[in-house]
């Protein structure tokens, strides 16, 4: 019985010395492909990407038949002149997906040369959907059963891909008459599955064991299968081994057994305990009590009275409540729209509080009821409260009563001055009203302008120094806090966004005081920012608290900085149209990044070739499907969703159905989820390496010492590099203060690849995008193919007697002639492919019954049917009188 269930499965046993590689990360260069020679294995993902100038010549004679497993995922992105996998990868069976590329475990992406996939030996794919996209080249998708290779199907993404109408998709047989490939059904297309045409798609249940060597020690699951386990889905490994990686849980006796829930599916992990946290080989339960701050009140302009009390952060019983939003950041949400308090404004216990900027149109407190009778602004027992507005930019009122401050221990007397001054109140109030001595006590108030001495600017970072600064015992300098932000306008103020709940709009970094025998002015290195952003940054000391006596600090003003411009994302959803056959209409988007101001835009078209294997088939053969292709045209609901504003629709076409709710949220999810994908591909592909620890700004590394995985070199050529044997008919055009061209001059019905690049710098190339790809064919000609002249004859007296019919081949077709037909009578038709008329320079006519004829021959192209010829008329004599 035990092997008859072996028998029904296809088993790959490598009992051999099996090489297991790390993840691969291969970029820039076709030659970094060698490091795949030993792979059998690769435990991780593997990744080929930004071979801008390699071609289809690099990749012959270059395989890695050793490679059968993947156990994470595999991403191809932009590796020009690579046509197909199949050589490539001839043995690649499995790929796991244990972790996957934004849900997907294959991933094939803007691979402008690649016409195939041709993975023939890939029969599971574990974990994880398949993600082919604007790929414009690649066919032999319709022929694919991805439910063969998956579990489900429906999570996959293949579109934007060589329109299938277009593709010439010819499985292993057919050219010949015949079925060799499976057959399945697809959405009501029953057909042969094939990957090209030499490979089908064969289906089989896979169960792969690698009992590699490693060590003697090392077990065969085959023969032991009690003692063994399958680890990370794929190595084995003997038990015991499984047990030393794994921690003892609270609760349990010893190690873990084989009935413990720390093996899941027969597989072990490091650790697998249920509501425990591995740390330092031990397990602590996790009690994590939260409670959002959700409640919001109405935004009001006109309020009666407003009270802030110490409801922000909670404690209960040791238990830690964590606030989930920004407390200053909601506030400002709810409350940043008030303009006027008829009543009072009171401010108690409000420990979370550093600011209240958060009430930013508050310009009137009426005073029509007070705190006490007496108090219009009454602020008690606040400890964070620093700053109550920035009075340069915030003007206050208080038309009736007093103001109240007492134990605000962070607060200034300078700040209470100010609000005294400015509201009016100052001669109101009394002696009590503000207390000296328990206002501002905590803090310190007597503070020394810190200015900045240097400040240099790249695109990604900017480097500060400052002048010393040491207090009368410098001990008590602790060090410097540099604290910048994104700031689009220059209105920022130092206790935007703060709470005392740990809420902080600013990114603070923390910098060591310099050596007291060092003369240079301290600084910092500001690294990973975004190019042409402007900075709000300011620079404050931190300083040791002192009974004996009191410490005075110093800061800086806040300064605003803009980043320098770097290379631009690329342009958006392009789309292309033709309205004639020498025109091509190009429309598209601005980069969501430009990283400066955006100067130009670079439209290069590239005149394609027709694939090549139209010239290869006989296409009169029966069951060969008629290749076809199509101008390209917008319809009408493409255009309404790129552009609804612009021109009217001035044809008498129909309009489109309007779309319903469900529609237009499906439509807008599925764009929104584009972007992200394409955003996420571009930071896992272009990310830099880690920087240094952010303590470490003594001689800090010269600027252009920024290291990125991929060359700069290989990205500043954002031009295709096509084969070396294809004379690259294009045309190059620069467009200025529009995001639309229309290209001219191009030739009847002839596919277009299109490069949109986006530069923000007139002479410099370094800041030009990476190009963003469409393609386009132009209309057809109308009489370009009618053939030429009069079709001619010749009676040929052999065995068996025919007669030779002639004609020439149009000058310039639509694309390219596939077949011809000649009608002749008595009535009957023959169909003449390109390969026999290219023989003969016609078709031959075995007549067997003499009398008089007619021909006429008409050419089918890409496009579709020419027009007939004039008619021909012979006579064909009887044998006896030949």
């Amino acid at each position: 019985m035990r092997l008859s269930v072996w028998l029904m499965h296809l088993i790959f046993l490598c009992v051999c010395v099996c090489s297991i590689c790390q993840s691969k990360n291969i970029r820039n260069n076709v030659t970094n492909l060698r490091s795949l020679e030993n792979c059998t294995i690769i435990e991780g993902h593997l990744k080929i990407l930004l071979m801008f100038g390699a071609k289809s010549g690099d990749f012959q004679g270059l395989s890695f038949p050793k490679l059968r497993v993947v156990t994470d995922y595999v991403l191809l992105f932009r590796v020009y002149g690579l046509e197909t996998l199949s050589d490539l990868f001839p043995n690649l069976t499995v790929i796991r997906g244990n972790n996957l590329f934004f849900n997907y475990a294959l991933v094939i992406y803007e691979m402008l040369q690649l016409k195939e996939v041709g993975l023939h030996s890939l029969m599971n794919i574990t974990r994880g959907a398949v993600r082919i996209e604007k790929n414009p080249d690649l066919c032999y998708l319709a022929t694919l059963d991805w439910s063969m290779i998956l579990d489900s199907v429906e999570d996959n993404f293949i579109v934007a891909n060589k329109n299938e109408r277009e593709c010439g998709d010819v499985c292993p047989g057919t050219a010949q008459g015949q079925t060799l490939c499976t057959q399945t059904t697809i959405n009501g297309h029953f057909r042969g599955r094939c990957w090209s045409q030499t490979y089908c798609q064969t289906r089989g249940e896979v169960l792969i064991i690698l009992s590699c060597f490693l060590s003697p020690a090392a077990c065969i699951m085959v023969y032991k299968p009690k003692l063994t386990l399958m680890n990370w889905h794929w190595l084995c490994v003997c038990m015991w081994e499984c047990q030393a990686e794994l921690v003892e849980c609270p609760g349990g006796s010893g190690k873990p057994s084989l009935l413990s829930p720390t093996f899941h599916q027969w597989a072990c992990s490091p650790t697998s305990c249920f509501a425990y946290t591995h740390r330092k080989h031990t397990c602590r339960m996790i009690d994590i009590h939260t409670q959002q701050f959700t409640h919001r009140l109405e935004q009001l302009h006109v309020l009666s009275f407003f009270i802030l009390y110490n409801h922000l952060c909670l404690a209960a019983n040791s238990t830690v409540f964590l606030i989930t939003a920004n407390i200053a950041a909601e506030l400002e949400a709810s409350l940043g729209q008030i303009e006027v308090i008829k009543g009072y404004l009171s401010i108690r216990r409000a420990y979370a509080l550093v600011s209240l900027s958060f009430l930013r149109k508050l310009h009137t407190i009426k005073g029509e009821q007070l705190e006490a009778d007496s108090y219009a602004f009454y602020a008690l027992d606040n400890q964070n409260l620093r700053q109550l507005w920035d009075w340069s930019k915030h003007n206050l009122t208080i038309e009736r009563g007093r103001t109240f401050f007492h134990f605000n221990s962070k607060l200034c007397m300078s700040e209470i001055r100010k609000l005294e001054k400015i509201t009016g109140t100052k001669e109101r109030n009394q002696k009590n009203d503000i207390a000296a001595r328990t206002n501002g006590d905590q803090a310190s108030c007597e503070m020394q302008l810190l200015n900045f001495t240097s400040v240099k600017v790249r695109y990604n970072m900017i480097i500060l120094k400052w002048n010393s600064f040491w207090p009368s015992d410098y001990r008590d300098l602790l060090g410097f806090m540099v604290l910048y932000k994104e700031a689009p306008f220059k209105n920022v103020t130092e206790f935007d966004g703060q709470d005392a709940c740990g809420s902080n709009s600013w990114v603070i970094a923390d910098v060591d005081p310099p050596p007291r025998t060092n003369q240079e002015d301290p600084g910092y290195l500001i690294r990973s920012l975004k190019p042409w952003t402007q900075y709000a940054i300011m620079v404050r000391t931190q300083l040791s608290a002192s009974d004996e006596h009191q410490v005075h600090g110093a800061k800086s003003d806040i300064i605003y900085v803009r980043t320098n411009a770097s290379k631009p994302s690329g342009p958006l959803d392009p789309i292309s149209s033709s309205n004639s056959s020498s025109q091509i209409i190009l429309k598209w988007k601005p980069p969501t990044s430009p990283n400066g101001k955006i100067t130009h835009y670079r439209v290069i078209c590239h005149k394609q070739e027709e694939d090549s294997d139209l010239y290869k088939f006989d296409y009169c053969l029966q069951g060969m499907k008629l290749p076809s292709r199509t101008p390209t045209h917008l319809d009408s609901e493409d255009e309404q969703k790129w552009n609804r504003t612009e021109e009217p629709n001035s044809g008498g076409g129909c309009c489109t159905c309007p779309k319903t709710k469900m529609e237009i949220e499906k439509q807008q999810k599925e764009i929104a989820y584009r972007k992200t994908f394409e955003d996420y591909l571009h930071n896992v592909v272009f990310e830099s390496k880690q920087s240094r620890p952010r303590r470490s700004v003594e001689n800090p590394e010269p600027i252009g010492s920024t290291h990125f995985y991929s060359t700069m070199s290989s990205l500043q050529t954002t031009t295709a590099s096509y084969k070396e044997e294809e004379k690259d008919d294009k045309v190059v055009e620069n467009v200025f203060g529009r995001e639309s061209t229309v290209i001219s001059n191009l030739q009847h019905f002839t596919s277009y690849k299109i490069e949109i690049i986006a530069c923000n710098h007139l002479t410099d190339p370094g800041r030009c995008s990476m190009a963003t790809y469409v393609s386009a064919r132009t209309m057809p000609e109308l009489k370009a193919d009618d053939i030429p002249g009069p079709v001619t004859h010749e009676i040929v007296n052999e065995e068996p007697p025919h007669v030779l019919v002639k004609w020439h081949e149009p000058p310039s077709p639509n694309g390219l002639i596939i077949l011809y037909e000649v009608f002749y009578r008595k009535p009957h038709s023959i169909c003449v492919s390109r390969l026999s008329y290219e023989k003969f320079g016609g078709t031959k006519l075995t007549l067997l019954q003499p009398g008089n004829y007619s021909v006429i021959v008409r050419a089918t192209s890409l496009a579709g049917n020419g027009s007939f010829t004039g008619t021909t008329y012979f006579f064909m004599p009887s044998r006896k009188t030949r």
